[in-house]
């Protein structure tokens, strides 16, 4: 995912990476920690603060979903097209994904791969991010022997959750519409209009909190 820097960072560490204010870095991993993120610009990968930077709107980015997971959220949606990129389940290397679509009332999966400068690809096309290649496929079809073009998914927001989540780290609440949860309890999504707070229910009780703090189920 892309994210846009918002101060200049200078590295201090060998496994940090150094930016400007103002560009944009390419996030690999948010998931391990919640002040340090993996992330990779022009070639060059390591660890950025969080708070340095402002992650661009993404909805369609699903972490550590399963296969499985993809399939039961896509086939929930009327049109085809509706997609989600996950983490790949098949490379225990980071910052590899997977594009999910639902087509014909059944869902496909495609390998997002890499080449050896860090760019994303399907088939020839190359994009910088995964963001200019989902873009690139609303318009060109994912796939060689179909026309398939991506949508987003919509959402049902209401009484039921659009899917659960689990926290990976407490979160104290510092706004009184925020909701409190400690790491390891599972949450409600009931709206995710931002992509960096979603909305979500715990009990009977119900707010705002910060979407790099959980990981889908």
């Amino acid at each position: 995912m892309e994210a846009l820097t918002k101060f200049a960072f200078r590295a201090t560490a060998d496994d940090e990476l150094s930016f400007d204010k103002g560009s944009i870095v390419k996030v690999l991993n948010m998931d391990n920690d919640q002040n340090w993120f993996k992330a990779e610009q022009n070639g060059k990968v390591g660890y950025i603060p969080a708070n340095y930077i402002q992650m661009k709107p993404h909805d369609w980015f699903h972490g550590k979903i399963t296969r499985t997971k993809s399939e039961e959220l896509l086939r929930q949606q009327q049109h085809d097209g509706a997609f989600l990129i996950r983490e790949s389940e098949s490379s225990q290397a980071q910052g590899d994904f997977s594009l999910s679509v639902r087509f014909n009332g059944a869902v496909q999966h495609f390998k997002v791969l890499r080449d050896g400068e860090g760019k994303y690809f399907l088939w020839v096309v190359k994009f910088n991010s995964l963001n200019e290649l989902i873009e690139y496929h609303r318009s060109s079809s994912v796939s060689r022997t179909q026309q398939i073009f991506l949508h987003d998914m919509q959402q049902t927001i209401g009484v039921q959750a659009v899917f659960t989540v689990k926290a990976l780290f407490d979160f104290k609440p510092q706004e009184e519409n925020e909701l409190e949860f400690k790491k390891g309890e599972i949450i409600e999504v009931v709206e995710k209009d931002d992509a960096n707070w979603w909305r979500g229910r715990l009990g009977n009780r119900e707010g705002l909190f910060p979407a790099n703090y959980v990981a889908v189920q």
